[in-house]
Formats: C-alpha cells, sequence, structure tokens
C-alpha cells in the first residue's frame, strides 16, 4: 500500500467519524463568536405582576409562595428577606424577586439555560468532565492528522507544490493578520 492510499483511507474514515462533532463545534463557535450580542448560554425572562398595595410588614414564607404563585413562570422559592428600603428580596431558583408592598408591584428576573446551546457551549470549552477533555484532545489530534494528511493527497497542479501551497500559505496569513493587527 503507497503512503497516498494510506493517507487517503484515514483521510476519508477519520473526516466521516469527526463529522457530527465538527458540526456541533461549529454552531456553538458561532454562538459564542456573537457573545457580546446575545448570551449564548442563558436567556433573562422577565415578568411584572400587580397585586394589591399593603401596609409594610413581614411576610413569612408561606405568604411568599402564594404571591409566587400569581406570575405566569412560579419560580421556586428558596428564601427571601425583607430590605431595609421597605422592598422584599425572594431569592428563587435562577433569579429574584422583588415586591413592593407599598405600591404592590412584584418583579421577577429569572437566568433560564438557553435549550440546546447552554450544552453545547459548555462542550466546545470542555468545561464538562476530564472524560471530555481527553475526546476533545482526540479530536484535536484528528484534526491535526486530517489537516495535514489533506496536504498530501493530491498531487500536480492542485496539490501542495502548486495551488495547494498559495491557499495553505493563505490560510496561515489570516490569523496571522487578526494578530498583529487586531491583538494587542
Amino acid at each position: 500500500m503507497n503512503i497516498r492510499r494510506f493517507l487517503r483511507n484515514w483521510h476519508r474514515d477519520l473526516g466521516y467519524f469527526i463529522t457530527g462533532i465538527l458540526l456541533i463545534y461549529a454552531v456553538s463557535g458561532i454562538a459564542l463568536n456573537h457573545r457580546k450580542d446575545w448570551n449564548p448560554d442563558y436567556s433573562v425572562v422577565s415578568e411584572s405582576i400587580q397585586l394589591e398595595k399593603g401596609e409594610w410588614k413581614t411576610y413569612s414564607s408561606d405568604e411568599i409562595k402564594q404571591i409566587l404563585l400569581k406570575f405566569e413562570i412560579p419560580p421556586v422559592y428558596k428564601k427571601h428577606f425583607n430590605s431595609d428600603q421597605q422592598v422584599v428580596k425572594v431569592f428563587v431558583e435562577n433569579g429574584m424577586v422583588i415586591f413592593d408592598p407599598n405600591d404592590g408591584q412584584a418583579q421577577m428576573e429569572l437566568l433560564l439555560k438557553r435549550p440546546v446551546f447552554y450544552h453545547i457551549n459548555k462542550l466546545h470549552m470542555a468545561a464538562t468532565s476530564k472524560a471530555w477533555v481527553w475526546v476533545a484532545d482526540v479530536l484535536a489530534v484528528i484534526l491535526i492528522f486530517v489537516a495535514l494528511s489533506g496536504l498530501f493527497l493530491l498531487k500536480g497542479r492542485n496539490g501542495l507544490t502548486e495551488r495547494g501551497l498559495w491557499l495553505t500559505l493563505l490560510g496561515f496569513i489570516v490569523p496571522l493578520f487578526f494578530l498583529v493587527f487586531y491583538i494587542s
């Protein structure tokens, strides 16, 4: 078996193997690239409700739980305290509710994990487990092999000595340009 056939077979098979992982990394990478525009991991849910005005008093946890049931998405109660500003701050799962009994206004803010994106972003950043870190490292090694083996698959004018050389150099120049001119 010659070296080109060996490289072609392994390049093809490993390329098929990593396609699913690479698609997940690509979607996650696009989401993570735009972190300044949106939070790719969490969405904020805000809701306000108007309750009866009441005199300032100390609320029990049972009374607070009854108030929480009036929200469209009833949050899970954790604890609460009465602040010096005569508002009740309620800590709920994934957020907070601020209730002002003097004007009857209750404002809830929840931070919810985005379906799919939260989990694939954790994979992308290898922030899940040591086992996934090893999978990511193996993927990186396979990517290096696929990239390098691809350089030697074609010969002639489309191979590494002609067209392939210029495209490969361009592939190095693009990130170097951004390193030099945009990263301080």
